[in-house]
């Protein structure tokens, strides 16, 4: 499976060539639409046609709103976890009012590696689904917004995301899209192609397809099961798909891949793209090392 990209800065942000300095993302605003673009320690929201930022999201990387707009993010909140090699992180699950105030820890890390990624909120604004990794332990986890239920819904699986109606989690494991229902914690695998890589699921609003990343584009299939679609070949090749995201009406899918460079001895570049579901009408938007978290509807 590919490994998730980790942003090495996401202060320098090249949008539709400009390079934009830190200035637009001044400070942490209420998120309303846009693409949720996490680096590697901060969380920008960026418009999904234009690619200019809009503003910074929460205070820490893989952050994304609940429906009334209170956020959730990854951080570590210790200044240092000894070990022999000197300081490492432990990233810690934090959330905040939908203004980012009253920030609080709602999981804690106190392992020298790892941590929480990935954070999802259920559609209700209860519970948060999140990818808990250790070097002895991993797997989907659950926990109530009040801190009690923190629960394993799956060893060894994957990060994953809610079902609209709030009644199941996509995720990902051993290479394929699985389904857990969660009033019987029973879980069925939706694709079986093996073609699935590291990254959470998503799906469309009306809860009938899963978009899910594969090793060079993403691919859809039906959340009841049945083979996948794939969005095809594009004309200059990709690689490292991250997680893809529906739009807030289910038209279009935007992720991040890296596109290739013309110049053999150049590397490609790390790009924020959108296309239909069906693949075609592929545009970059961004350049940006990042990996999408949202697609946020715009609240009236």
């Amino acid at each position: 499976m590919a490994k998730r990209v980790m942003a090495v800065a996401v202060g320098a942000m090249v949008v539709l060539g400009q390079v934009l300095l830190g200035g637009t993302a001044a400070s942490a605003a209420e998120p309303s639409g846009g693409l949720l673009a996490s680096g590697y320690d901060t969380t920008q929201r960026l418009d999904p046609v234009t690619g200019q930022v809009l503003g910074v999201v929460g205070a820490g990387r893989d952050a994304t709103a609940s429906r009334s707009g209170r956020l959730a993010y990854v951080r570590d909140v210790d200044p240092c976890h000894p070990d022999t090699e000197g300081c490492f992180g432990a990233r810690d699950l934090l959330v905040t009012a939908r203004d980012g105030t009253r920030e609080r820890v709602l999981v804690h890390n106190p392992n020298a590696q790892g941590g929480v990624s990935w954070p999802d909120w259920s559609p209700d604004g209860r519970q948060i689904a999140y990818y808990w990794g250790t070097p002895g332990e991993r797997g989907l986890n659950i926990i109530n917004v009040d801190g009690t239920g923190n629960d394993q819904l799956v060893q060894v699986g994957g990060p994953g995301t809610f079902a609209p109606d709030g009644s199941a989690i996509a995720y990902v494991k051993d290479g394929d899209v699985f389904v857990i229902d969660l009033a019987t914690r029973e879980s069925r695998a939706v694709t079986t192609e093996g073609l699935a890589q590291f990254a959470p699921p998503d799906w469309s609003p009306d809860g009938r397809t899963i978009v899910y990343a594969g090793q060079s584009e993403f691919l859809t299939v039906p959340a009841a099961g049945g083979p996948s679609s794939h969005a095809g070949v594009w004309s200059n090749p990709l690689s490292g798909v991250g997680a893809p995201v529906f739009s807030p009406n289910g038209a279009k899918v935007a992720f991040t891949a890296t596109e290739a460079s013309s110049d053999p001895d150049t590397s490609g570049t790390r790009r924020v793209f959108t296309a239909r579901v069906d693949g075609s009408r592929l545009r970059a938007v961004a350049d940006v090392d990042a990996e999408l978290t949202d697609w946020l509807r715009v609240r009236g």
